[in-house]
């Protein structure tokens, strides 16, 4: 039999055993993160989406450092976070890690004490 014909099931098996990406949605407003709280499984595939009403970091230092992401979304990520301008919005593709709870947080100035924070929860 050509190996052709034996690769083919293989192939599909193991496509089809593979999770689709899920899609995160986030909004950063004045003083919010919409949701604050994340939930991810450990190990799966997401696609978070956010998208800023203004000037806003989102910084997860310590999530960003554990996370399987894309190299090319991986160069968006500066000193563990991602800077948006109002009306930017940026999609970053990642596995998630380890179980645990990874914080987040706005680094312009008062902004995570006016309560822009969060957090990503992996079970």
């Amino acid at each position: 039999m050509p190996l052709s014909r034996l690769a083919a099931p293989l192939l599909l098996a193991l496509t089809a055993a593979a999770p689709a990406e899920q899609r995160i949605d986030v909004t950063l407003a004045n003083f919010s993160f919409t949701p604050a709280t994340i939930p991810l499984v450990h190990g799966q595939p997401y696609v978070l989406h956010l998208s800023s009403k203004g000037g806003h970091s989102f910084a997860a230092k310590a999530f960003f450092a554990a996370a399987m992401i894309t190299a090319a979304d991986r160069a968006r990520i500066k000193d563990g976070k991602i800077e948006l301008a109002g009306g930017e919005s940026v999609d970053i593709h990642f596995t998630s890690p380890a179980p645990g709870t990874y914080q987040i947080k706005c680094t312009h100035f008062l902004h995570a004490s006016f309560g822009m924070t969060g957090k990503f929860v992996v079970r």
